[in-house]
């Protein structure tokens, strides 16, 4: 599963860089930084249970509000984009 690992981290930290150019990068780029991070941290060691649902259950929560919240289901609303983002972290 280190393979998983070593291709999470790169693609997660252009996708931070790329959120960079957002009108609110200060909200995206740790969100997407910090799933690198985790990725990293996953190559030496485990992650608790304890540390990793809580997690998991953020980033699905606030990824199911931006997808309730999209005017309508398109590539173009960002908030459906953010929410999509929030789903493949």
């Amino acid at each position: 599963m280190k393979i998983f690992s070593y291709v999470v981290i790169p693609i997660f930290i252009l996708f931070a860089y790329w959120q960079l150019n957002d009108p609110d990068p200060y909200l995206w780029f740790p969100i997407y930084l910090f799933v690198a991070g985790m990725a990293a941290y996953r190559l030496k060691r485990t992650i608790p249970k304890k540390v990793l649902f809580p997690i998991v259950f953020a980033y699905s929560g606030f990824a199911i509000y931006h997808l309730i919240i999209a005017p309508y289901y398109a590539i173009e609303v960002e908030e459906y984009r953010e929410g999509l983002g929030l789903l493949i972290s």
